[in-house]
């Protein structure tokens, strides 16, 4: 018979009938197993030799005969343990009272599951502390707590480990994002000798084509290389304007007699006439169709060489425009009747049309009259004497005063009352003069509201609509020009009886106001006189309305209607000039583009449509109207609305002021220390609701998406122009600002500055391409 020990050690008993019951202690582990043994004695007894085993008593006892043969053999001792031949669940773990499941590896005690998610394949700690210092070559039990807790703990150490792997390329990833990657970084530059004063870009598929003043070129924005360039304006032509200017101003001398009148520098007359020429040309692009109007002349050049592939003549005194892809001239045909030349700049084809109608005379080259009431223009801060004798704009010097640098500011008072001085000696020696008037009316000698027979033609201005024509007369039938006080009373207490560092900048306005009146500039005049005016379709004169209006009229051509303001009052037409609707508004419609199809870098206006309202502003209020009945849906008072801005959800962007109704009615009071600052308001369209406004930023230039830009720009004028008049050192550095809202919020999400000003800044996504006199800038950032 073959036993195997607990410890892992085997043996081999002889077994016979009559064995008498043996003593049995393994000499491995010293561990007495007699009993066991002796009972496996017996049962082989019992199982081999059946008839001896039942002449045996119960318990082990010694044969009667015979002398007992017992023969013990070792056997190897295996490294790991084995399991005897009975099995343990046979046996009870001592300490849990519980079927054993297995033995100690060290006293080979029965243990039960619960030692064993212990200690594993040990009945305690004293044992598997003994077996690791015997360096015992044990297997581990998968089960047991620690290991099972090991294993919970090596899972989780893997999981925070990738956790914080990915928090720490999380946040990595948004500090270079929010640091780096979506700040604006130059991605194209190319620099200029020559100082320019107009320019554009245009930027498609990596390629940029700019005009920087007279220069046309092509560049490769990705490798930074040049493809081409072409000089528009040569010297010839420059020393051609002097010289016609030159000739000007001695026949002018001439016929004066004023020989000793002092001359323009030659350098700046040279300068000048460069400007005029390059500010006569304008860049139109296609897909890669490259054009260039210059006066009557379109040209277009090749994408890939620059050379010229054709030239188009526009008709004399033509002003282009572009309607989408097409670029429009308006002009007058052979017989006086007026024409559109139609450029399509995608292929290039060209179409006149002309407007043959018996009841058209010629074509108004004039724009519509654009009713602009409101603060007049004028000039700036009278920081030369020459500039004395003109009206001066409240805003525009109220801006200036604040762009003062320190020495410019410590300066203004003592600048301000030479100036002051100088006009008034100017004011005595034209004493007399005739005066602004206040107020005439007259009737229209040969004309009359409705009057049909023996009537001169009408005067038509051709007004492009969204595929077609809309010919606009306005015909003034009574004037009717009102005067009106334009500036406050002066103050009965003079700051300037006792100038101190308390009162310096009331004793400033005082002089700079009394400045405006002795100028006349303290009145404002406004047209109230009535108008006829007719409006058609062109070449179909029965789609047509005739009617008058009160004030200057503008025509406004929509998606879906017409609209004639004039003054207060807003007229609405269907596209076949049938009227819908009309409303008087509470000040005067003003501002806004001149021309429907003109682009305004502060956005739509005074009358915008959009998704079935019609947006109008006036000098004080925003409102908007139902379309189809012209039923006011909110109101939203507002001073100095520029331009009008729509996302793609709908969301309006309004451009507007701080300014309050006193600057409206004092249009001409100047205060140096008011700042009236550009603000931004988003509005939710269908309940009139502010969501927020933005002060600070300047006005919008662009919305798309989830861009939205402003800029400011602040230019002093150039450097050689301070050479000639030091007043230009007053003024702060020039500076241009890009600044990018958050549609959400209208908080600012980046800020950039540059110290000099930008002639042009035109976005496209996440690209800003600038001109600077002397530089084309590209700039991009990462937009997520």
């Amino acid at each position: 018979m073959k036993i195997q020990c607990p410890c892992g050690a085997k043996y081999s008993i002889d077994v016979s009938p009559g064995m008498q019951p043996v003593q049995f202690i393994c000499p491995n582990c010293n561990g007495d197993y007699s009993a066991f043994v002796n009972e496996l004695i017996q049962r082989e007894l019992a199982e081999n030799f059946p008839s001896s085993s039942a002449a045996q008593p119960a318990s082990p006892s010694i044969p009667a005969s015979g002398s007992p043969g017992l023969r013990i053999s070792r056997a190897h001792v295996p490294a790991a343990p084995v399991a005897a031949q009975e099995s343990p669940e046979a046996m009870v773990c001592a300490k849990h009272n519980e079927p054993a499941a297995e033995h100690c590896t060290v006293c080979h005690k029965p243990i039960c599951p619960k030692c064993m998610d212990i200690f594993g394949f040990f009945c305690s700690a004293y044992c598997k502390s003994k077996a690791e210092v015997g360096k015992m070559n044990v297997p581990a039990y998968a089960g047991s707590t620690f290991a099972t807790e090991a294993r919970f703990w090596r899972k989780m150490g893997w999981i925070l480990g990738v956790a914080g792997t990915l928090a720490v390329l999380g946040l990595g990833t948004w500090i270079w994002y929010a640091w780096i990657a979506s700040m604006p970084h130059q991605y194209f530059a190319a620099t200029f000798d020559q100082t320019s004063h107009t320019g554009s870009s245009y930027l498609n598929d990596g390629q940029i084509v700019f005009l920087h003043g007279g220069t046309l070129a092509r560049y490769d924005m990705k490798a930074g290389k040049q493809v081409w360039s072409k000089e528009l304006v040569s010297q010839t032509e420059i020393d051609d304007v002097v010289k016609g200017l030159n000739e000007h101003e001695t026949t002018a001398r001439e016929n004066s007699g004023e020989m000793d009148v002092s001359s323009v520098p030659s350098s700046l007359r040279e300068k000048y006439a460069r400007i005029g020429l390059e500010g006569a040309l304008t860049l139109h692009c296609a897909g890669q169709n490259i054009w260039v109007a210059d006066g009557g002349q379109l040209t277009q050049y090749d994408w890939n060489t620059g050379n010229v592939l054709q030239q188009v003549a526009l008709p004399d005194g033509g002003e282009a425009t572009t309607r989408g892809n097409e670029l429009l001239t308006f002009g007058s045909g052979m017989d006086g009747a007026p024409s559109v030349v139609q450029v399509d700049l995608a292929s290039g084809a060209l179409t006149t049309n002309e407007f043959h109608d018996p009841a058209v005379a010629g074509l108004g080259q004039d724009s519509p009259p654009s009713g602009a009431a409101g603060p007049s223009s004028g000039g700036g801060l009278p920081l030369s004497a020459y500039q004395s004798a003109q009206p001066m704009d409240s805003r525009r010097v109220a801006q200036q005063a604040q762009n003062l640098s320190l020495q410019g500011q410590i300066a203004l008072p003592a600048v301000i009352a030479n100036n002051s001085y100088e006009q008034r000696l100017e004011g005595a020696m034209n004493d007399g003069q005739d005066r602004p008037r206040t107020q005439r009316t007259y009737t229209h000698p040969a004309k009359t509201a409705h009057q049909t027979t023996n009537s001169p033609p009408l005067d038509f201005t051709l007004i492009p609509d969204n595929d077609g024509y809309e010919e606009f007369s306005s015909e003034m039938i009574q004037e009717n020009i009102v005067q009106r006080e334009a500036m406050k009373a002066p103050a009965s207490n003079s700051a300037l009886e006792s100038v101190s560092g308390g009162n310096e900048e009331a004793a400033v306005n005082e002089q700079l106001n009394d400045m405006q009146r002795q100028n006349g500039a303290d009145k404002v005049t406004e047209d109230q006189s009535t108008y006829s005016i007719t409006i058609r379709q062109a070449g179909s004169p029965q789609n047509s309305w005739t009617g008058e209006v009160i004030g200057p009229p503008q025509l406004i051509p929509l998606k879906t209607v017409n609209v004639l303001a004039a003054g207060k009052t807003v007229i609405v037409l269907d596209k076949t000039n049938k009227k819908l609707w009309q409303t008087t508004l509470t000040y005067d419609v003003t501002g806004g583009k001149q021309s429907p199809l003109e682009e305004s870098p502060y956005g739509d206006g005074p009358c915008v449509e959009h998704d079935g309202v019609l947006y109008v502003f006036d000098q004080a209020v925003l409102s908007a109207f139902d379309l189809t009945t012209g039923n006011a849906r909110w109101r939203i008072p507002t001073v100095g609305v520029v331009g009008l801005f729509f996302d793609e959800k709908g969301m309006l962007y309004v451009n507007t002021t701080t300014g309050n109704p006193d600057d409206i009615k004092y249009s001409r009071q100047i205060d140096v220390t008011k700042s009236t600052t550009a603000i931004i308001l988003k509005i939710d369209p269908v309940a009139g609701k502010i969501l927020w406004r933005s002060q600070g930023s300047g006005y919008v230039s662009y919305v798309s998406g989830q861009f939205i830009y402003a800029v400011q720009s602040f230019d002093p004028g150039d450097e050689e122009d301070q050479m000639t008049d030091n007043t230009l050192a007053l003024l702060k550095p020039a500076l241009t600002r890009i600044i990018r809202i958050s549609p959400s919020d209208g908080h600012s999400l980046w800020q950039i500055d540059q110290p000099r000003a930008a002639m042009n800044v035109q976005f496209d996504g996440s690209y800003i391409h600038i001109i600077f006199k002397k530089q084309v800038q590209v700039l991009h950032y990462l937009a997520l």
